[in-house]
């Protein structure tokens, strides 16, 4: 059967995924909902028999009903008398092939009693979702289908279980979809690649104007909020805000100046951060952010501080190590810094500790501020840690890096790479460099 709906491509490989069971963490408002009522929809009109949707209240699954409805009328349209003697009637849809769509409110209770293919609806807010997850998987017992999908709330819930067995828990894109693991099939669509494939939303001006960073993260992102723990709070930004700090690298004659480069190419953004001492502070004197720039021009602009300042910290890891090895012939106070996981934990701490000690003065810009608030602190099964940022069409947290590497080029730590004989973070003790082990 055609119908004549048109859908962006992360709908469309929903559709096309035959698995028989199928997990979804996705934003909020990108058509999730009208996705997988689409999807049962074309099945019951191509196979007798029962689709049981539940969602997380009476109200919700009316609301998921009138897709299905809705998407009935455009059959009809399409291919005339089909679904001439189909009947919605409140929680309840039938067609002349004697299949049933049911939607009901999350109940484990009333669940039971029905077999067929089962969809979980915004399954992160269904109270007792375990209890619900069991009675419904009893539901789908002989040969049916599962279909569980989501936006993100918190970790507290059978929804989040399922992204970590499938590893879409971490606020990160996977490179391919669907993702698998055992049976299961998994599908991520944050707010950025639903633009990305023909979504017409607005992104920046929405997040503007919702003002909250950890709920932009978790309802637009998909980044479980107490999976990706806090690390540096919005108040602690907002309290080292100052007027003595400025982006425009003006009014830096005679400062004691520090420099940090994140470099990025085409996913991100290459930023240098400038620092100037003033006794125990740190200020931020200005914030260059050079997009898609060719590594020429990168070059160029880097080569204009690194001749100003008294020491610079570069990422050196991936693309950038060239560019940072260039620099470091040039000019020897540039530093070359692999990113390990390791060193950007001390580097992050370090930042902290400063915005904790009021000792690091910021700009008054919402573009540094949620770069800062961006980074999360991710605590693995193993017990490793691991600081990152999901990655935005405003680049991957690169300011807060950049402002990290200015902030250990100011330090009494450097970061040596193994290829220069060093051993990672050393510090430097006079004229001396001993190695922290």
């Amino acid at each position: 059967m055609s119908v004549a709906i048109p859908l962006l491509a992360y709908q469309k490989r929903y559709i096309e995924d035959q698995n028989r069971f199928r997990f979804w963490a996705a934003s909020v408002q990108v058509g999730k909902s009208f996705t997988v009522a689409l999807k049962h929809f074309l099945k019951r009109v191509e196979k007798p028999g029962l689709s049981i949707l539940l969602s997380a209240s009476d109200r919700q699954s009316k609301e998921l009903m009138e897709k299905v409805k809705l998407h009935a009328r455009g059959a009809a349209v399409v291919e005339a008398g089909f679904c001439g003697d189909s009947s919605v009637v409140q929680h309840t849809a039938t067609f002349p092939n004697g299949s049933r769509i049911i939607a009901l409110p999350a109940n484990p209770d009333t669940t039971r009693g029905f077999s067929g293919d089962v969809v979980l609806d915004e399954f992160s807010l269904h109270q007792d979702s375990r209890k619900i997850w069991a009675a419904m998987f009893g539901r789908a017992t002989r040969g049916f289908d599962i279909d569980v999908l989501s936006s993100f709330q918190g970790t507290d819930n059978k929804f989040y279980e399922l992204a970590k067995t499938l590893g879409l828990h971490e606020g990160t894109r996977p490179e391919a979809q669907p993702v698998t693991a055992g049976p299961w099939t998994g599908h991520w669509t944050d707010i950025y690649g639903a633009r990305e494939d023909g979504l017409k939303v607005d992104i920046e001006q929405l997040r503007e104007a919702l003002g909250d960073e950890e709920v932009f993260l978790q309802e637009y992102c998909c980044i479980p909020m107490s999976g990706a723990g806090e690390f540096i709070p919005l108040e602690m930004v907002l309290a080292c805000e100052s007027s003595e700090a400025s982006l425009d690298l003006t009014g830096t004659a005679g400062d004691e100046l520090y420099a940090g480069m994140d470099i990025g190419r085409r996913k991100d953004l290459t930023v240098i951060a400038v620092l100037a001492r003033l006794e125990e502070r740190l200020i931020v004197r200005g914030l260059i952010t050079l997009e898609r720039q060719p590594f020429a021009e990168q070059l160029k602009v880097a080569r204009s501080v690194a001749a100003v300042v008294g020491r610079m910290s570069i990422d050196a890891t991936g693309i950038g190590a060239m560019l940072a090895e260039t620099l470091h012939t040039e000019y020897p106070w540039v530093e070359q810094v692999q990113f390990t996981a390791p060193i950007k934990e001390r580097m992050a701490s370090e930042v902290k500790k400063r915005l904790e000690e009021r000792t690091l003065l910021l700009p008054e810009t919402a573009k540094l501020r949620r770069a800062i608030c961006a980074v999360k602190r991710f605590v693995g099964s193993t017990g490793v840690i691991r600081f990152d940022a999901n990655r935005t069409d405003q680049g991957h947290a690169d300011e807060f890096w950049a402002l990290a590497l200015a902030n250990a080029a100011a330090s009494d730590k450097h970061y040596v790479p193994a290829s220069e004989g060093g051993l990672g973070e050393q510090t430097v003790v006079g004229n001396l460099t001993e190695a922290v082990f």
